[in-house]
């Protein structure tokens, strides 16, 4: 059954001081996240390495209120190169991109937590973080991260005593309890890859009128925007609910 998959950070581009990439390896009701460098170049990457070789169903990014990136690459890999250096792609497949909402509507109050639907193996995933929205707040062009979940499967499941030992690693990692009091206040969105597509509730202080989707088009591999009407029939939290 797929579950929560803890993970360690191997390497990222660069953060602002008190805001490292480590702390997207914490949930908790003040998580912080990662911010990038002030006046940063772009893009910028963060890399993950997964407890353990699995296959990702889902992914679950919480972007910040205003220091919103425009697009987020997703990259994953058996392994990493020999003289792992963060602008090095070998071995890095790349799995498509995503678009964030410049949060103009919610006047830059709420946070988007977009659920992305995936099928990939791998141990190591990689994020690549492109040019910031521009807004008001934003005034050194930083983008951040505020928490991200990795949901999947172990692929190399086949000896049962292996079990308590990942579990105590996603537990030390992630915590216990899948409604991350960090996911408050946010609004959701979700794509999937397959040519499907998701809608998810909109919660938070604002809520607009539409669900913004994605549809992988698998010719270009990149997903593309639609819109939907917003639905909300008071069943799930935003961490959870995702409906086809």
């Amino acid at each position: 059954m797929p579950h929560k998959i803890g993970f360690v950070v191997v390497s990222s581009s660069g953060h602002e001081d008190g805001f490292s990439a480590r702390e997207l390896m914490i949930h908790a009701p003040t998580v912080s996240g990662w911010r990038s460098p002030r006046f940063c170049q772009f893009p910028q990457e963060i890399v993950l390495q997964m407890v353990e070789r699995c296959r990702i169903r889902k992914l679950q990014l919480l972007a910040h209120q205003y220091m919103i990136s425009s697009k987020i690459e997703f990259y994953i890999s058996e392994s990493l190169p020999e003289y792992f250096a963060p602008y090095q792609a070998e071995r890095f497949r790349r799995l498509g991109y995503v678009s964030l909402c410049d949060n103009e509507k919610t006047g830059c109050k709420a946070r988007e937590l977009k659920s992305v639907y995936v099928d990939a193996v791998g141990q190591f995933l990689k994020l690549i973080f492109h040019q910031n929205h521009v807004n008001k707040y934003n005034i050194y062009n930083q983008v951040a991260l505020v928490a991200i979940n990795i949901i999947g499967d172990p692929a190399d499941f086949s000896d049962e005593s292996n079990t308590a030992s990942r579990e105590k690693l996603i537990d030390h990692y992630l915590g216990h309890n899948s409604e991350d009091p960090a996911l408050e206040g946010t609004y959701a969105s979700s794509v999937r890859t397959g040519g499907e597509s998701t809608f998810g509730e909109l919660k938070g202080p604002a809520v607009p009128s539409s669900v913004t989707l994605s549809v992988l088009d698998t010719s270009l591999g990149q997903w593309l925007p639609c819109h939907l009407p917003a639905v909300d029939d008071n069943e799930g939290t935003p961490f959870q609910r995702c409906l086809v």
